[in-house]
């Protein structure tokens, strides 16, 4: 029994919050802020803060990361592989096909969570949502939001803090070592080069694996460095030939894509999620078919085997990074989402969802 009451208050405190419901309140009622603005409330404070923020006619503006309110496994991976059967609001597939960790109790805790933002009808509660890509905006109308209430806004990299260097004698993949991110997929088509060194950067679960399969495949060219940061990591990306990211599951809007762009590197990548808004086949990178690897080796032969080539989409890439991935722009296209929940609320009727400038 006391297990099943602790089971029970821990699904209740990971769906509403009356702490945070409180604090939230007393917050908006000391500062009075014009815009409240989200960024991954689900974990801590949960959705139970919007009630307060409506009730003091405060716009709600939220920064999606992931796709929770349509998956709730967050990511439209089921046992690691793409599923979408919870589209549109078939939340119960997450239960049945035990898509959290394989857990029954974690799926059911997924589904509930996703399950109570519908009842408490949180998407039409909240002013505008920014999703960082084209591709997370279809995901969500796909799941039945208003698109209207949708606004695509990149994130952004800092570019001064990026630039190229001459080129070593490596490509590169950064990122999670993990299954989702499709690194065996790499491996198998490194060890099929005949030139060319790939250095991975990162660690994750899959690093013991990963490092296996190189071995056995006798993929000698194959260096793994483990974790890099700060300006170690902004120097390996700027002396790479280009960057590789082979996923096998629904990117966003990858920061590893953006630095390589910001530092000139063309970027070979997997044909899936938000990768394709970013790489422009044949312009600013190469793509492939999700999970051929025969595909993949040959755009790694075509990019190792011609430096013009990569000199050309790398400065494409460059050009490509200042007009939609900069600071200041991202500021702008922010702030005028500000501007267009006041001005709503504040126009003939005060709906929330009367503009549709974004």
């Amino acid at each position: 029994r006391r297990s099943l009451r602790a089971a029970w208050r821990v699904l209740v405190r990971s769906v509403y919050s009356g702490e945070a419901r409180r604090k939230i309140a007393a917050l908006a009622d000391a500062v009075k802020p014009d815009v409240a603005h989200f960024h991954n409330v689900h974990a801590h404070l949960t959705t139970s803060i919007v009630g307060p923020l409506r009730a003091r006619k405060i716009p709600i503006v939220w920064t999606l990361h992931d796709y929770r309110l349509v998956c709730p496994n967050t990511s439209f991976l089921c046992r690691g592989e793409i599923c979408e059967r919870c589209l549109p609001n078939r939340f119960y597939e997450a239960v049945r096909r035990r898509c959290k960790k394989g857990s029954l109790p974690a799926s059911f805790m997924a589904m509930v969570t996703t399950l109570y933002d519908r009842v408490a009808r949180i998407p039409s509660r909240v002013d505008r949502f920014i999703t960082p890509s084209e591709f997370l905006k279809a995901k969500l109308v796909a799941g039945g939001l208003d698109p209207d209430r949708i606004a695509a806004v990149p994130n952004f990299v800092d570019l001064d803090s990026y630039r190229p260097s001459p080129e070593a004698d490596y490509f590169l993949y950064l990122g999670r070592l993990s299954h989702e991110k499709g690194l065996d997929y790499l491996i198998r088509a490194a060890a099929r080069l005949d030139e060319g060194r790939l250095v991975i950067v990162g660690e994750g679960p899959a690093a013991r694996e990963l490092r296996g399969l190189a071995r056995e495949l006798g993929a000698n060219r194959v260096e793994f460095v483990g974790h890099r940061s700060g300006e170690e990591l902004r120097r390996l990306v700027a002396g790479a030939q280009f960057v590789v990211l082979p996923s096998r599951w629904y990117e966003n809007l990858p920061f590893a894509i953006m630095e390589a762009m910001a530092c000139s590197k063309p970027v070979v990548a997997s044909r899936i999620g938000g990768i394709p808004e970013m790489v422009e086949d044949g312009a600013t990178g190469l793509l492939f078919p999700m999970g051929d690897v025969d595909a993949l080796a040959e755009r790694l032969r075509r990019m190792l085997g011609d430096r013009a080539a990569r000199m050309e989409m790398g400065r494409r890439g460059r050009e490509k990074a200042e007009r939609l991935y900069g600071r200041d722009g991202h500021y702008e296209r922010i702030a005028a989402v500000y501007r267009d929940v006041v001005e709503a609320r504040r126009g003939p009727g005060g709906a929330a969802g009367a503009s549709k400038r974004p």
